[in-house]
């Protein structure tokens, strides 16, 4: 499994970037987890949206979802010159009713309800609650050589529900939230930096990728907090980082 980075900025980009967007490739199985502000831009540097087999979206906040509206677009466009046929799958949330609605209409998306495990070709996902201010989840990728990538969504640190991440070659977590603004981060139910390390040293986690990063905060802050409980690999999220999984 590889993993690239398409955006990892939350709730708005810094300038030229985008928000949560990442792409998941097996041996057989293209697959976008989230579409927020910009992604779709920034995707079509490391892939041809036409060869996509999935896009997951773990819940309908618009720094995780909005861009699906432009590549709903491409997709029309892609089938009108003969380039794409078939509708794209599309996994996202049941609730809140009116927006899964507004997305199962459509003729795009063959759209279908987060609910039990599913197969895309060789990649087995499955999709834990998460514990937000919205109806969300998390998501356990796992390919066919049994390598696992568990992604937080967004999160709020209920400990009983992270052992999903237990032993984990990469925990791909939401560092949201530096400790001095942790009040606010119980109340958004976002994971803090420091809360986003103590997960991956408590499954021990392979490798930790902190991502979501309000703009407005030092990056060499995040990963200071995040190394005070976690002393394994550990990657900031940008735009372009691969990693082999």
């Amino acid at each position: 499994m590889e993993l690239t980075v398409v955006g990892c900025w939350a709730p708005y980009p810094r300038a030229g970037e985008a928000c949560s967007g990442y792409l998941l490739k097996t041996e057989q199985a293209t697959v976008l987890l989230e579409c927020g502000h910009s992604v779709f831009s920034t995707l079509q540097k490391y892939q041809d949206f036409k060869g996509l087999d999935a896009v997951i979206v773990t819940h309908y906040h618009p720094d995780h979802f909005v861009d699906l509206y432009a590549l709903r677009h491409a997709l029309r466009g892609a089938k009108i010159l003969g380039r794409r046929t078939e509708p794209l799958r599309l996994l996202v949330p049941a609730q809140p009713v009116d927006v899964f609605n507004y997305w199962y209409g459509t003729e795009e998306f063959k759209v279908e309800p987060i609910a039990c495990p599913v197969t895309v070709k060789d990649l087995k996902l499955r999709f834990p609650p998460a514990f937000h201010t919205m109806p969300g989840y998390m998501v356990v990728a796992e390919d066919s050589k049994g390598s696992r990538l568990v992604y937080s969504g967004d999160t709020d640190f209920v400990e009983e529900g992270l052992g999903v991440a237990e032993g984990a070659d990469i925990l791909l977590a939401e560092a949201s939230i530096l400790e001095r603004d942790r009040e606010y981060a119980r109340k958004a139910k976002h994971l803090t930096a420091r809360e986003a390390g103590r997960w991956a040293s408590m499954c021990r986690v392979k490798r930790l990728v902190l991502t979501h990063f309000w703009p407005e905060y030092s990056l060499q802050d995040i990963e200071a907090e995040a190394r005070t409980e976690y002393s394994g690999g550990l990657e900031l999220a940008r735009e372009g980082l691969r990693l082999r999984i």
